[in-house]
């Protein structure tokens, strides 16, 4: 699967999934370290990129409504260390068949994830 880091995740996280057969690139490579959340998320979709993100902004729905993007999974940990937050996301990723993600609002929290069609 095709992911882009948002830059409130650690590129560490790139090497982890990477490890995965997954094909990653962060925010940081691209040079859109403070640009504007449509502006992430128009990067991710033109490469056809699942975005993961921390940003609970992209989960208003009326301004990034699923289906006009390659999709997003926000993440919400129960603590944001860097080895906490690296450990939830490859969870996630190890549990979940991404595809299912493609183009749709997901929303990861410690007990349940809510997507959003």
């Amino acid at each position: 699967m095709k992911i882009k880091l948002d830059q409130n995740l650690s590129i560490h996280l790139r090497d982890v999934l990477a490890a995965l057969d997954h094909d990653v690139d962060t925010v940081f490579d691209e040079g859109l370290s403070g640009v504007d959340d449509a502006s992430v998320l128009q990067a991710a979709s033109s490469q056809d990129r699942v975005l993961f993100t921390l940003d609970t902004d992209f989960l208003n729905l009326k301004a990034y409504p699923p289906g006009t993007h390659s999709g997003v999974v926000v993440f919400r940990p129960p603590r944001q260390g860097a080895l906490t937050l690296t450990k939830f996301v490859r969870a996630f990723v190890v549990s979940s068949d991404l595809r299912r993600h493609h183009g749709l609002t997901t929303i990861v929290e410690r007990t349940r994830i809510r997507v959003f069609k």
